[in-house]
């Protein structure tokens, strides 16, 4: 079984048996299924929803899932290489072991009410907004966090120390704070 690590995450791949999907192969709104050991390249899901989902060992390369809307879907051992989920909602989203985003777009991307503990966001455009979201052990090393908010969703994040400075930037939008000199 072939697997793909990034910043320490491990995923598990489809098996090689089968050619990757070049398509979206079911209905929309695809609600109470799971989908398992298949990779996707190029695949659009532009405007699709996602209900009661489970994704188990899926791989998704180079596809768009932009406004897509995730509800109470499950990830478990799946890829996501170079994907844009601009304006996207996820709502209720679980990272149930083995989530990577590498090299993907969240521009104006809602995560709501989420467990994406220990999902990795590698070289990622995170804009996105998080609302009540459990991210702890996540890592964003490397990600470019400017236009992300929802700062108390981010406890407990692995990020760099020039990731800091972005998200001094953040604190001060989200907290509406005002940066002022001491007088002399």
């Amino acid at each position: 079984m072939e697997t793909a690590e990034s910043r320490g995450a491990r995923v598990l791949l489809p098996s090689d048996d089968e050619p990757p999907v070049t398509s979206w192969p079911y209905p929309s709104p695809l609600q109470d299924e799971k989908v398992g050991n298949v990779g996707f390249t190029g695949v659009d899901l532009a405007s699709q929803r996602l209900e009661n989902v489970t994704l188990t060992r899926c791989r998704f390369t180079n596809s768009r899932l932009m406004g897509v809307s995730m509800v109470r879907v499950t990830l478990k051992d799946v890829l996501f290489e170079n994907c844009t989920f601009d304006y996207a909602i996820w709502e209720h989203v679980t990272a149930a072991g083995g989530v990577a985003f590498v090299g993907c777009s969240f521009k104006e991307t809602i995560f709501e009410g989420g467990d994406l503990r220990g999902t990795v966001f590698d070289d990622c455009a995170l804009g996105a907004e998080f609302q009540r979201t459990t991210m702890s052990g996540a890592d964003l090393r490397g990600s470019d966090l400017d236009a992300v908010s929802g700062l108390s969703s981010l406890r407990g994040v692995t990020v760099t120390e020039a990731q800091l400075r972005q998200l001094s930037e953040v604190m001060i939008r989200d907290f509406d704070l005002t940066v002022a000199e001491l007088p002399l």
